[in-house]
């Protein structure tokens, strides 16, 4: 049976991220896979990015997998035997969030070979992709903001352990009562409007998405 791995790195388990995670692994679900979904943000989870230990690189050592111990160290293990991994984040100040990025580290960091850069360390090839929500009105204002590097290329890196992808879902809506907050730039009217409208489009995606990855092969 195909595992599949869904990381949230919103630190809302309810919001948009997560629910098109959800989706998303509603299709894997009936695709036939088996399914986990992590919050990375779970107030019992404490862990770091890198420690740039090297564990990954002494020779004899486990290759492929982050040994630093910690919460996040058993994750490693089981997104790294994952067939599919889907990881999704909203944008903060330009980036995916800080835990999503230091998740990212020390699972891609141990499969970079020092000895032949061509040849990384894959215990188990998966495929995977990336789900990036955010306030962007659109792709063109992303691209603008340099978003599609700051964002994308980090994204791109889980091409280390097979094919991967992004699914986009923008302007979204994100207070439950704009009234109280500062936000006099933001029409409400609009984004309850794209809740509406497009939301149910990209949670049909992420389902579609799920259930793609789960499906090939």
């Amino acid at each position: 049976m195909i595992k599949a791995m869904f990381i949230n790195g919103s630190p809302r388990k309810n919001g948009n991220t997560a629910k098109l995670l959800n989706r998303a692994m509603e299709g894997a679900k009936d695709a036939g896979a088996e399914v986990e979904m992590v919050n990375l943000y779970d107030r019992d989870l404490v862990y770091k990015g890198c420690m740039s230990c090297f564990a990954c690189k002494v020779k004899g050592g486990r290759k492929g997998v982050c040994s630093f111990k910690d919460g996040l160290q058993p994750i490693l293990e089981r997104a790294v035997e994952a067939d599919v991994l889907i990881c999704g984040s909203p944008v903060y100040c330009g980036y995916p969030t800080a835990g999503l990025r230091a998740f990212t580290e020390r699972l891609i960091f141990p499969a970079v070979n020092y000895s032949n850069f061509m040849q990384p360390v894959v215990n188990k090839p998966k495929r995977s992709a990336s789900i990036f929500t955010m306030n962007c009105p659109d792709l063109q204002m992303y691209k603008a903001n340099a978003y599609d590097i700051l964002m994308d290329a980090g994204a791109k890196n889980l091409g280390i352990f097979g094919p991967t992808e992004i699914l986009y879902s923008f302007d979204t809506y994100q207070f439950h009562d704009y009234a109280k907050y500062d936000a006099a730039q933001i029409d409400e009217t609009h984004k309850a409007q794209i809740r509406e409208t497009q939301f149910p489009k990209d949670l049909e995606k992420a389902y579609e998405l799920g259930k793609r990855l789960c499906g090939e092969g």
